[in-house]
């Protein structure tokens, strides 16, 4: 996930439905962090309406077309002044951009950045862009994404509410320090490796573009602005096609409000509109030629042939919304193993080289429950020399057909995947058929013996019973006879007699297959002196939950818990025998005293729960001087509901710099542009669990 900022100053953040809400819940395609304090108060109310096909010169799409049916595309001409690459990481600028030995670390479809010189000597920066990067850093294949991004970076001259009005919405903040950059928020859309849809989702749209409109390049393209002058822009659908900031003294001593409408406006309109083969198979009856079926996907009214070995060049026919198709003839003994299918549109073409396979149809799936039998059915489009068809999972097929014995154990698959040894594959759902499962027979369960005090209240439990749909207790041995509560339920309670005896009861449940006993034979003691227990010493992870425990008290039938020491807590309850509460944050043992009560007297026990705090490590602590970005990382022993939040300074009263959880092997990592170290040039880390580590030096680095 790349570039995602932190919002300082603790001012706290709004959920507006239907753009931010939606940030906690889709969580590959959103990448904003610590937003406490921004309000998102206006979005656009359109989006980016599709991604064009994969170019397969880089792995980006080809476009992006927005709510004016505009298409744009990355501009990654070296030589070309209004692509602005020269800056932008390419390995050797004197040769062609080339995928990905000498390919940007980022490009553009859209790069809107807008700046503003604050009366404080600082600069106000807006970018809105549409950019394409790489997830884990330099160009990798598969590692393409594409995000929508706004990113606000300011310097207020005081604390207050600040409103930031752009192109693509109003945004506000509460800002509570006049730290370096108290305003420093990136939201960023569509960071999910290979799903380029994710961007659509993004403020970004439409595409901006200079108020006089589309201007020519060197290359004879059309692009919104030439990425270094700033201009005055238009194309925003909520005609706010500037960059304003309000906010107290935003403009100086008593001038709240300061404003620009000159962005630096890059992006190239797309020339190309690319190809999408979405399947191409052959059909063949006789042992010389037969037929390609080329389908594919690209914007309306292009030009798409397949050609090939064997295959004369053939126009895909198309419809209006961008699908093609073409049934070519194949000459010779064997098809083609790949066709080309090209946008002769495009200047210069586009053409993606296609792998040719048979067509598989599974034609029947069915799994016969009584006797554990699974037969499948497919067809291949070569009939002339019929492919090797295999199930996937349990073998191949004769003559088409297969027949699996999987036992009436066993576990028949949902769906099926039938292969060809021409490359073909197709997916079929199971179709059952048998009678039903027998139900579960009900079975009756409830504790074997208990033992009780006189006058405690016994419960009887039969809640375990499995499969039940009816219950009854009785008393079916000893004296005296009780009354029982609640006896045509799972749960049943009496008062043990005042005398030491021995009773049973017994359970009748319903269900099927029943009914079904069981017995629960209940020994009412003689009176004893109680003896409290209130369990063992405990040392527990700050924030876990905590039992305590006095089920090994005897002779009582009443207990009391009382905390007697360390910070206070909260208990679920006083008066049950495993009481819980929270462990807190804390150096110090929590100490409570249990007292046991029963018909002979009285007793008291305690027990100690003694704090096991969070280990903090770290493995990076670095900050660069030139950028202002920290990479603080390291390993926490606790993975499960544990925060690690990184201060600046040698303890934990310094500014807050970020948080972030550990994964599943402990290690987290706080990547983000904040204020530069203070003087002291270490940082301070606490755990939401109890870890501490003060005055861990920084690796400071231009």
């Amino acid at each position: 996930m790349r570039a995602v900022q932190l919002l300082r100053g603790s001012p706290r953040r709004k959920a507006i439905a239907g753009f931010v809400a939606a940030a906690t819940v889709v969580t590959g395609f959103f990448a904003v962090q610590d937003l406490a304090g921004a309000t998102v108060t206006t979005a656009p109310p359109t989006h980016l309406l599709a991604a064009g096909p994969t170019n397969p010169d880089n792995g980006f799409p080809t476009w992006y077309k927005d709510s004016n049916n505009l298409n744009v595309g990355l501009c990654l001409d070296i030589n070309n002044p209004f692509c602005n690459l020269a800056g932008a990481g390419v390995p050797d600028p004197t040769q062609p951009v080339s995928f990905p030995d000498n390919f940007p670390d980022e490009a553009f479809y859209q790069l809107a950045s807008s700046k503003i010189a604050l009366p404080n000597g600082t600069t106000a920066v807006l970018d809105d862009n549409l950019e394409g990067a790489f997830a884990n850093g330099g160009p990798v294949p598969g590692d393409q994404i594409v995000f929508g991004r706004v990113r606000i970076r300011i310097t207020t001259p005081s604390t207050g509410h600040y409103v930031i009005t752009h192109p693509y919405g109003v945004d506000e903040f509460d800002v509570t320090d006049a730290a370096t950059r108290n305003i420093n928020f990136t939201e960023d859309v569509g960071v999910a490796p290979g799903d380029f849809t994710g961007a659509l989702r993004s403020r970004i749209d439409p595409f901006l573009r200079w108020n006089t409109g589309l201007i020519t390049g060197p290359d004879g393209a059309s692009y919104l602005g030439d990425g270094v002058t700033p201009h005055a822009i238009t194309g925003s659908s909520l005609a706010t096609n500037f960059f304003r900031i309000d906010g107290p003294n935003i403009g100086g001593t008593g001038i709240n409000t300061i404003q620009t409408n000159l962005f630096t406006l890059q992006g190239r309109v797309a020339s190309n509109n690319g190809v999408a083969p979405t399947a191409v198979t052959y059909t063949r009856t006789g042992t010389t030629g037969g037929f390609i079926d080329a389908f594919a996907r690209s914007d309306p009214n292009q030009v798409i042939q397949v050609t090939g070995t064997g295959v004369s060049a053939t126009t895909l026919k198309s419809d209006a919304t961008g699908n093609y198709f073409a049934r070519a003839a194949f000459t010779g003994t064997d098809p083609p193993a790949t066709v080309n299918v090209t946008n002769t549109s495009d200047r210069p073409p586009t053409t993606v080289k296609v792998t040719v396979t048979d067509q598989v149809t599974v034609t029947k799936v069915t799994y016969d429950a009584d006797v554990g039998t699974l037969k499948v059915s497919a067809t291949s489009s070569d009939t002339a020399v019929p492919p090797t068809l295999t199930t996937v999972g349990f073998g191949p097929l004769t003559a088409g057909n297969g027949t699996y014995n999987l036992g009436t154990d066993g576990q028949p698959p949902a769906f099926v995947t039938v292969t060809s040894s021409k490359g073909g594959t197709d997916t079929a759902p199971v179709n059952v058929v048998g009678a039903a499962f027998p139900a579960d027979p009900v079975v009756a369960q409830a504790p074997a013996t208990l033992t009780v005090q006189q006058g405690q209240t016994v419960t009887l439990d039969g809640a375990g019973s499995l499969n039940a749909t009816a219950f009854s207790w009785a008393q079916v041995a000893g004296d005296p006879a009780v009354t029982l509560n609640n006896a045509n339920t799972a749960v049943a309670t009496f008062t043990a007699p005042s005398t030491a005896t021995t009773l049973t009861f017994r359970l009748t449940v319903q269900g099927p297959g029943g009914p079904q006993t069981t017995d629960t034979v209940v020994t009412v003691q003689a009176v004893a002196v109680p003896v409290a227990n209130a369990g063992p010493a405990q040392t527990v992870l700050v924030g876990d939950t905590v039992t305590l425990d006095g089920s090994a008290s005897t002779g009582a039938t009443g207990f009391k818990w009382l905390q007697t020491g360390g910070v206070p807590v909260t208990l679920s309850s006083t008066t049950a025998v495993k009481p819980t509460f929270k462990m807190p944050n804390t150096l110090n043992p929590v100490i409570f005293q249990l007292t046991a009560a029963g018909p002979g007297g009285a007793d008291v026990a305690s027990v100690q729960i003694n704090p096991r705090p969070d280990v903090l490590t770290t493995t990076r602590v670095e900050y660069r001087t030139g950028t202002g970005e920290w990479r603080v990382e390291g390993t926490a022993q606790v993975i499960t509901g544990d925060t690690i939040t990184v201060h600046i300074g040698n303890t934990l009263a310094g500014t807050k710099l970020g948080t972030a959880s550990p994964d599943a092997l402990g290690a987290w990592s706080v990547r983000l542009v904040g204020p530069p170290p203070d003087g002291t040039r270490t940082v301070s880390l606490e755990s939401s669990r109890g870890g501490v580590l003060l005055g861990v030096p920084i690796n400071v680095r231009n």
